[in-house]
């Protein structure tokens, strides 16, 4: 015999020993109610948790592997989920020459009907902790292969509603040593199909602090797709990465439906960025983002080595309409208006500051061309901002808006719903103001300043108005209202005799100062207007609260002999809801207005002539220059002061 053959069969002996001894060894070390008993108390020694085993069974060959059904390894007691894994029937794939020293080397883990339980405690604990690998004695991972279908993993944090998705199908293959791991997964959420899959050059350090490795994922939803490529986090805490990030979505209905978010119809969306992170400490650059017809860049920093998260950004966008952009993002049109209201009673986004408590963090934001929801357009817009927990300090704002400019500052409080603000605006007119909001009157001139100082507490605009204090000035410079309407109304009430086109009124100011007390001002002559033939100073009160204003006023000629129904007429007054109010006669003074258009008769209207030359010729009546005077601003300061007593 040669000695190849020798050899070959002192080969084949050797072997045959070996499995008729690793089979000896098997089948003591793994009976089945010994395979139980011993899982359990490891389990309960190593974990402490508890592990429940239906039917098992141990295969030898051609591997050796283990079947076994309706297994349940327990969460934590904390954790609202009694177990963290449920498997219908689960297939466990052992390395084999550890075996032969009775140690359990896990190679392969097959599941079908798997539930995993997450869950993570109010104080960070999470019920997937254990502990590592090299305290175990007699278990180890050494995974090359896992797969899992019609399985489900469900994540509960702390008191919130759990987060499921449907495993429809996992498969993950690689080297024994955990490197060129590739993965495919697919995921369903409510109907809508998430697909996954990448590849991991090296996972043996997954878990360990400060971990990466270099990698790719690919995922997709419907017309949605993304690749995240670069240094791939390892461990938890997501301390160490570098990673470019991009998306192309011409639309997000399906991912957005996957995330459990009921939107519209969202616009085609393209992002980019690069996202760097040292020691938990992120810098994200070159953030492109194109939302329908808003392009965003920027670049920024979150800073989390601290306690208290600190970030900064500065952010730049061309253009941003605010009532399309928010459509483009998917959300549902805000609900119109109330009859009679100024503002909508939709919430305002508090609840995104609250979100911001324990962090800081500042923003500066520029906007070329912005369109608020009202339709005024501002131009280079742009805001310097400070974060503060649930605060919001807006240290300065500016842009160029109506022609002009405005400026200020604001403050707002997240949790008590609070806001502050001061506004300066200049050169701003009222023409632009009526055709930018789409008002159907022409309006020529009218040069606007504003300043205002003004606090306020509420879940709406609405409770916003109903709440305002401080101060708020107007002032209008000389505008021409093209109007048939409002002519004929200045005609009837300064002009029965004169001469004066009545298709609309010249006006040469108007001034109104408000000195808001829990979103109500009143006073003396707190409004008044005057045009090229009428003056009109009112007192009364602008109330935010019910939106409605009650101001009387005397309507007097300016100059020269005319003859109105202001001439006769007690007062005039303006009434009703602000965005719609009326003007009327004074009831009470209708007796007054007959007895005083017979005296004009008889005496031949030489009162009336008098009364409207001396109107015309006192500077002092300026009904604008009055608004604003010292003794209009200490009868107001009285005033306020009895309504406080």
């Amino acid at each position: 015999m040669s000695a190849r053959r020798k050899a070959l069969l002192w080969v084949m002996a050797g072997l045959a020993l070996v499995v008729v001894i690793a089979s000896i060894a098997l089948s003591t070390l793994m009976d089945g109610k010994r395979l139980k008993e011993l899982a359990r108390d490891k389990a309960r020694q190593e974990w402490s948790r508890d592990l429940m085993i239906g039917d098992i069974a141990l295969q030898l060959f051609p591997y050796p592997q283990l079947h076994a059904k309706n297994v349940m390894l327990s969460n934590p007691n904390w954790a609202r989920d009694k177990y963290l894994i449920e498997a219908t029937d689960m297939q466990v794939e052992f390395a084999f020459l550890p075996l032969l020293t009775g140690k359990f080397v896990v190679s392969g883990l097959h599941f079908d009907g798997l539930k995993a339980n997450f869950n993570v405690a109010n104080d960070g604990r999470r019920s997937w902790d254990f502990p590592s690998a090299q305290a175990m004695s007699s278990f180890s991972l050494m995974l090359t292969t896992l797969n899992a279908r019609d399985s489900r993993v469900r994540f509960r944090n702390a008191e919130d509603e759990p987060l499921t998705w449907q495993v429809k199908k996992l498969r993950v293959g690689g080297q024994q040593d955990l490197h060129d791991v590739e993965f495919d997964m697919q995921l369903e959420r409510d109907r809508h199909l998430l697909q996954l899959d990448g590849k991991i050059d090296d996972l043996s350090t997954l878990g360990q602090p400060g971990a990466v490795s270099k990698g790719v994922i690919h995922a997709k939803s419907g017309q949605a797709s993304a690749t995240i490529s670069g240094n791939m986090p390892l461990d938890i805490s997501l301390s160490n990465y570098d990673v470019l990030v991009n998306i192309d979505a011409p639309s997000t209905q399906e991912f957005f439906g996957f995330l459990g978010m009921k939107q519209g119809t969202p616009a085609p969306l393209k992002a980019s960025v690069t996202l760097q992170t040292v020691n938990r400490k992120t810098d994200f650059k070159d953030f492109k983002l194109q939302l329908g017809k808003m392009n965003l860049s920027g670049e920024g920093q979150i800073n989390r080595r601290s306690k208290k998260p600190v970030f900064s950004a500065q952010l730049q966008a061309d253009r941003v309409d605010m009532i399309q952009t928010f459509l483009d993002a998917g959300q549902a049109p805000l609900p119109p208006k109330k009859v009679g209201q100024l503002f909508r009673d939709h919430p305002l986004a508090w609840h995104l500051l609250v979100a911001l408590d324990g962090s800081q963090g500042k923003v500066d934001a520029n906007i070329s061309a912005l369109k608020l929801r009202s339709g005024i357009e501002v131009a280079d817009a742009s805001a310097k901002i400070t974060f503060n927990d649930d605060r919001m300090t807006v240290n300065k704002f500016s842009g160029k808006l109506l022609g002009g400019t405005a400026a200020g500052d604001a403050f707002f409080d997240g949790s008590r719903k609070a806001v502050q603000i001061n506004l300066q605006m200049e050169d701003a007119t009222l023409e632009q103001w009526f055709k930018q909001t789409g008002k159907n009157i022409t309006v020529s001139g009218g040069k606007m300043k504003v300043n205002a100082k003004i606090t306020a507490l509420g879940k709406s605009m609405n409770d916003l108005a109903a709440t305002m204090t401080g101060p708020v000035d107007i002032q209008i410079g000389p505008a021409k209202i093209f109007s048939p309407k409002v002519g004929q109304a200045e005609f009837w009430l300064t002009g029965l005799f004169s001469a004066k086109d009545s298709d609309r009124v010249d006006l040469s100011c108007i001034s109104a100062r408000l000195p808001f007390q829990s979103g109500i001002a009143e006073g003396e002559g707190i409004v008044g207007a005057r045009s090229d033939v009428s003056q009109l100073l009112t007192r009364g009160n602008v109330d935010l609260r019910d939106q409605t204003l009650d101001l009387h006023g005397r309507v007097r000629a300016r100059s020269g002999v005319n003859l109105g129904v202001s001439t006769f007429a007690s007062e005039v007054k303006l009434t009703g809801q602000i965005v719609k109010p009326e003007m009327n006669l004074d009831e009470s003074g209708a007796v007054g207005i007959i007895a005083r258009v017979g005296a004009a008769i008889f005496t031949s209207g030489l009162s009336v002539v008098a009364t409207s030359l001396w109107d015309g010729a006192n500077p002092d009546s300026d009904p604008c220059h009055q608004v604003f005077s010292s003794k209009a601003k200490t009868a107001n300061d009285k005033a306020k002061r009895q309504s406080t007593n």
